[in-house]
């Protein structure tokens, strides 16, 4: 047990022993009292730790990185956290500019892109490739005057398709 564990385990313990031979009415009253001493202690601490806050930034010597002291901090892990997110956007970025490249619509892109980052995670996204094919048409032109200026009707074998 570490010193938490123990400290809570001595705590409940004398709880038990207070709360034991209470009825109803005065363990439900003694339940709030412990919530409203819970209460305060919560915003008082929320004060402390405001004030706390605003000393430091008064300070002429800033911490620019404030790390929790209580915890155990992995620098590797936030390294590599870091370099797995840069590589998932370099590929939505490069998937982005391979939909531009096809002459998508930007909100078409941009649907795609966060429908593919919502579903996808570091294991599953590994490349998206959008091939054009060489024969396909990127766009159609018509030509919409006619050729004699007469009222004919339209005539779809006159078109002119163009690369």
């Amino acid at each position: 047990m570490n010193p938490q564990e123990e400290l809570f385990a001595k705590f409940y313990n004398i709880e038990r022993v207070l709360v034991k031979d209470m009825d109803i009415q005065t363990l439900r009253e003694h339940r709030q009292e412990l919530q409203q001493i819970a209460f305060e202690a919560k915003a008082r601490l929320v004060a402390a730790d405001q004030e706390d806050k605003e000393r430091k930034a008064r300070t002429s010597n800033k911490e620019w990185l404030v790390t929790d002291t209580t915890q155990p901090y992995d620098v590797s892990a936030a390294i590599n956290v870091v370099k797995v997110r840069q590589a998932r956007m370099s590929k939505a970025d490069k998937m982005v500019e391979q939909l531009r490249k096809i002459n998508m619509d930007e909100d078409t892109i941009k649907e795609m892109v966060s429908n593919i980052t919502k579903k996808a995670t570091d294991s599953k996204l590994k490349t998206v490739t959008f091939n054009v094919p060489s024969t396909e048409l990127k766009a159609i032109q018509v030509n919409p005057n006619k050729p004699n200026g007469n009222s004919e009707p339209f005539d779809p074998t006159k078109l002119k398709f163009e690369k």
